[in-house]
């Protein structure tokens, strides 16, 4: 078996691609909206923020919105990143997010061309510089729904479907703060938290991809046709406006970093 990945430090430090035994796991399409492909850094914030406003410190900020009238998935992923080392990116945040800051994503692959199984571990690091600063990281992976035309169709599980708790969300997309367990059948655009780990994405008969990160939140999206979004959140959306949440953003002081990993398990089947 072989297994390859590309961390694509011109659009947005994205992983750009995962070839497992010579299947694309991602919809890996460029000329798409960046938004839209590849599985890239959400980071120093990921999901919206209300408006793009949020309160820090006793000071108002205004982030520049991006999607309706939200600022939304970071500053990180449409901007050119640094080659570091080998597969490993780094970026200076700003002038986008007005607290400073730096940020670093790193690859890490095991695969053995004796074994069905190997695995990508990602790292995402937000360090604060001059200034203390709320942080939040996560990745925005789209999954394909078939990893070759004609080939089986992916199915998602989700091992403690009945203790999962779902934020309900309103018109705008925001968190109305309100928790729903068991969540309410798919079609999702939502968080969930209390989620079992591996979550397992499965092509039958081709492949299974177990999910599992340090981050205590998901997101998933799974509306459109061509693919699918199981994305790994440090927090909910909107967290920097704690006042419909019960637990508070995480803050880093000047020189602290916020660190959290995504690892990518598969077993290839035929």
């Amino acid at each position: 078996m072989s297994a390859s990945f590309a961390l694509d430090p011109v659009h947005g430090g994205r992983l750009a691609s995962l070839m497992v035994d010579h299947r694309q796991l991602l919809f890996n399409d460029a000329t798409t909206s960046d938004v839209s492909w590849g599985a890239y850094p959400m980071v120093p914030f990921a999901g919206r923020i209300d408006r793009g406003r949020f309160t820090f410190d006793g000071q108002d900020y205004h982030l520049t919105p991006n999607m309706d009238d939200h600022a939304i998935h970071g500053t990180a992923f449409r901007s050119k990143w640094k080659e570091t080392a080998p597969n490993e990116l780094s970026l200076d945040l700003g002038p986008d997010w007005p607290l400073g800051g730096s940020v670093s994503h790193r690859g890490t692959l095991d695969a053995h061309t004796n074994s069905n199984r190997g695995y990508l571990s990602l790292e995402l690091t937000v360090t604060a510089t001059e200034q203390p600063m709320p942080a939040m990281v996560g990745w925005h992976p789209w999954f394909l729904r078939q990893l070759q035309p004609g080939g089986a169709t992916a199915q998602l599980q989700l091992p403690n479907f009945d203790s999962i708790q779902m934020y309900e969300v309103g018109d705008d997309m925001i968190p109305t703060g309100r928790l729903v367990c068991p969540p309410t059948p798919g079609p999702w655009d939502h968080p969930f938290r209390n989620v079992a780990e591996p979550i397992v994405i499965e092509w039958p008969g081709e492949l299974t991809l177990s999910l599992s990160s340090t981050c205590d939140h998901w997101v998933i999206y799974d509306h459109p046709e061509h693919a699918f979004c199981v994305e790994p959140q440090s927090g909910p959306p909107n967290i920097f406006n704690p006042d419909r949440f019960d637990r508070e953003p995480d803050v880093i002081a000047p020189g602290e970093s916020l660190t959290h990993t995504f690892t990518l398990e598969w077993n290839v089947l035929t």
